[in-house]
Parts: structure tokens; C-alpha cells; sequence
């Protein structure tokens, strides 16, 4: 299950990579990009990289619990 897991944060992180890249690409163009359209594109990149990262830390070790206090 955890590199299943991985597997999907991984996959999310390309999809926002490649969301970021559109928006600079769109910027770039001779039209420009539309305002609205580029910030649910960075919107959805930052979501996907929080999803990302929740799964990532998912799929890893238990966290060990502190020591009690003396």
C-alpha cells in the first residue's frame, strides 16, 4: 500500500509541474494567458503538491512518540 501511495504522490507532483509549466507557457504566448484560467491552474497545482505531500508522509514509517516527560 505505501508505494502505491508514493506512486500516486509522485504522479501528483507531475501534474502540478506540468500545470505550472502551462501557466508560464500561456504567459509566454503571443495571447497571453487568461487570468482566471491561470490561477485555478496554480490553485490546482498547490492542492495536488499538499495532496502530495500528505501521501508521501502516509506511506512512510510510524512516527515514533516522544519520550514522556521526567
Amino acid at each position: 500500500m505505501k508505494v502505491l501511495l508514493r506512486a500516486v504522490a509522485v504522479l501528483f507532483v507531475a501534474i502540478g509541474a506540468f500545470l505550472i509549466y502551462a501557466v508560464i507557457h500561456a504567459a509566454a504566448s503571443d495571447g497571453g494567458a487568461k487570468a482566471g484560467v491561470a490561477i485555478g491552474y496554480i490553485v490546482a497545482a498547490a492542492l495536488l503538491t499538499w495532496a502530495a505531500v500528505a501521501l508521501w508522509r502516509r506511506g512512510g514509517p510510524a512516527a515514533s512518540a516522544p519520550p514522556p516527560a521526567v
